[in-house]
């Protein structure tokens, strides 16, 4: 089983002094020591230029594996043309320049708290037709009722789009076996403010216990027969947590690239 791991977001002023060193800047080639993925979540808030896209993946390393969040104008909000125009647009500005570095780059969008198992099989049909079937998106159920897991799942997969594990304050980490026999995971702490709808940033400010990452890894290796690849990103990003969090992680798993700080 194939594990690349990283953190969503590398370019955070806040981890200077925790993850970068002192007195420098946030930095994709320091960054990319230490870490074999990437999840580029920037994009939720806004499509960059092509050019401008173009450019900032060209510094990340070839051998980087890179994941990118689907616009908020195309999984949340406004009407379907407008929807569908502004993920034609996400296409020609990010998604062709991502598969010509690396065909096999990941594309993802969360679930809209207000989709719920009523409205769910509905909302994933309407986000099929929007994103042009496209390969290779995951679709993350951040809050979920545990007893319609499985329901959940299947309706995701049924749709064509694969199935992103979660864990936070209200569902912990729970894998299954996929159909692509590849499995994505984010890790968002526990922090109690993650119920809270206007807790902010705060939600994602969570420094993992060893007894919680040593949890979070036996799920893991539990399912080492049943995928070939897995991709683990790191969303706890306030204070530093993420990187450190995803070196200690590397290392319970055996990456050595990530353990370098520890």
């Amino acid at each position: 089983m194939k594990i690349f791991l990283g953190t969503c977001g590398w370019a955070y002023r806040e981890w200077v002094g925790i993850f970068y060193p002192e007195g420098t800047r946030p930095s994709i080639n320091y960054y990319t020591n230490f870490f074999n993925a990437l999840e580029i979540d920037s994009t939720y808030y806004s499509i960059p230029p092509k050019e401008t896209f173009e450019n900032s993946i060209r510094k990340i390393h070839k051998d980087i594996k890179v994941s990118i969040k689907i616009p908020s104008s195309v999984s949340h909000f406004g009407e379907i043309n407008d929807r569908k125009r502004n993920m034609d647009q996400f296409i020609r500005n990010v998604m062709d320049p991502a598969k010509k570095r690396d065909e096999d780059s990941k594309f993802l969008f969360t679930l809209p708290p207000w989709i719920s198992n009523h409205n769910l099989e509905d909302y994933l049909v309407s986000m099929a037709e929007i994103t042009f079937n496209e390969s290779n998106i995951y679709c993350e159920p951040r809050i979920f009722d545990e007893n319609n897991f499985q329901q959940i799942q299947k309706l995701i997969e049924n749709a064509g789009f694969r199935i992103a594990f979660t864990d936070n304050y209200i569902n912990h980490l729970r894998l299954n076996t996929t159909k692509s026999r590849k499995a994505y995971i984010r890790l968002h702490g526990r922090n109690q403010a993650f119920t809270v709808k206007e807790s902010g940033m705060e939600k994602f400010l969570y420094d993992y216990n060893m007894n919680e990452m040593a949890t979070i890894k036996d799920e893991i290796l539990k399912y080492e027969g049943q995928f070939n690849e897995i991709f683990i990103f790191f969303n706890n990003h306030p204070s530093g947590n993420a990187p450190l969090n995803a070196m200690e992680l590397g290392n319970m798993l055996g990456v050595n690239k990530m353990s370098r700080l520890l």
